[in-house]
């Protein structure tokens, strides 16, 4: 399998990565990488950038190194009613939100409540991606959010970063692909790097998905019109998705 998008990209807009937006897109037109995505962490995020960012972020060109650039946000999960760190109006003009949670954004309550803010997530129409919810930040029971998360049209994220902490983390992952196999839920595989080196790099996850034979047609970016089609299923042709091929 050949994945053709990197969704989950941060640049020096936040401090602790350390590479720059076209820095990203050069390694991804080197690796002949389709489209990434800009998500930067939200201002939850006590390094993210300031929230004229997000205002702004129409300011990028459609390509940069002829790879298309997709205007986004890693959007910090709040609270257990699934209140986000971005407004609304902010979320609505973004082309790719991925919802993640982070410990020093939300404390984890019990399995419940954790399940009810991923669950609130879902029922947000301006959320794209599950992020990295394989972490141990936020405990959930597997078996009850990934089939919600399908039903709401949310793509889950096989995210390449957690993947390399192994141990309990890895299994989470394991069993989210397993699940959103069994369940027919899309997942999209994404590096989260830092640097621009690790752009694209997706051969952990990679293997993970062949270990359990997990259908190929459930990845949205391992294939530039599955991909494509995605984008205009959710935006309509306001961005001129239709046209990126």
């Amino acid at each position: 399998m050949k994945l053709i998008a990197d969704t989950h990209t941060h640049s020096i807009a936040c401090d602790h990565a350390y590479s720059t937006i076209t820095e990203n897109a050069k390694v991804a037109s080197e690796k002949g990488i389709f489209a990434i995505a800009v998500t930067e962490h939200c201002p939850a995020m006590p390094d993210s950038p300031h929230i004229w960012h997000f205002e702004c972020l129409g300011a990028l060109p459609r390509k940069i190194h002829d790879v298309v650039i997709l205007r986004g946000a890693e959007v910090n999960l709040l609270d257990f009613e699934g209140n986000l760190d971005l407004p609304e109006h902010i979320l609505k003009k973004l082309e790719w939100v991925i919802v993640s949670a982070h410990g020093c954004c939300i404390k984890a309550g019990t399995i419940e409540q954790n399940n009810n803010a991923w669950l609130n997530v879902a029922k947000n129409p301006y959320v794209d991606v599950i992020g990295h919810c394989g972490l141990l930040d936020l405990p959930i029971d597997y078996e009850k959010v990934i089939p919600e998360f399908g039903k709401a049209g949310k793509l889950v994220e096989i995210n390449v970063g957690s993947l390399y902490r192994g141990g309990q983390v890895y299994e989470n992952n394991v069993k989210i692909a397993q699940l959103c196999a069994k369940h027919n839920v899309r997942v999209v595989v994404n590096s989260d790097s830092h640097y621009c080196g690790n752009l694209g790099n997706f051969e952990i996850a990679l293997k993970l998905l062949s270990d359990i034979n997990f259908p190929e047609e459930l990845v949205i970016n391992a294939d530039v019109k599955r991909f494509t089609d995605y984008l205009v299923s959710r935006h309509g042709d306001i961005f001129g998705f239709g046209n990126l091929t």
